[in-house]
C-alpha cells in the first residue's frame, strides 16, 4: 500500500507548521534576528557617546524661594577641564512661565565638577528655580 499524500495546504518541510516536538528552522532564524536587534539596542544604550569627557552637564541640587522677587538656586556643573561655560538659571511661576533668569559665566580652572549658588531676581513670585542650560563659552 502506498502512503497517502498530505492534505492540501500542509507544509512538509521546516517552517511555522513543522512537525510537533521538533523546532522549525523558521523559529531559529527569527530568534537569531531578534537576538541581533536586542544586542544593537544594548550597544546603543550603553555605549552612548553623550557620556564622553567633553560633555557639559548641569544639575540643579537645591532652590529656595527667598521672597516674592528672589530665588536662590544651587547647582553642579561638570565640564571638560579648562573649558569655560555659560549657564542660564531660570526662576518659574506655578504655570511654569519664566519670571526671571540669570546667566553665569564659569571661567576656566578649578575642578571638573563645580558647585555654584546664584540668586535670581523675579518679576513675580516664583515657585521653583533651576539651571536650564550650560554651553561652552567662546
Amino acid at each position: 500500500m502506498s502512503p497517502t499524500p498530505p492534505p492540501p495546504g500542509t507544509r512538509t518541510s521546516s517552517g511555522p507548521t513543522a512537525r510537533p516536538g521538533r523546532p522549525s528552522r523558521w523559529w531559529g532564524v527569527t530568534g537569531g534576528i531578534v537576538a541581533v536587534l536586542v544586542a544593537i539596542v544594548v550597544i546603543v544604550l550603553f555605549a552612548n557617546p553623550a557620556d564622553s569627557p567633553d560633555r557639559i552637564t548641569a544639575t540643579t541640587v537645591a532652590y529656595k524661594v527667598e521672597s516674592d522677587s528672589l530665588v536662590t538656586v544651587g547647582f553642579d556643573v561638570t565640564r571638560p577641564p579648562g573649558q569655560p561655560v555659560t549657564c542660564t538659571i531660570t526662576a518659574q511661576d506655578r504655570t511654569f512661565g519664566a519670571v526671571g533668569s540669570v546667566q553665569l559665566i564659569i571661567p576656566t580652572g578649578g575642578e571638573r565638577t563645580t558647585h555654584h549658588v546664584v540668586t535670581v531676581r523675579t518679576a513675580s513670585r516664583a515657585v521653583t528655580g533651576n539651571v536650564t542650560d550650560c554651553v561652552r563659552t567662546p
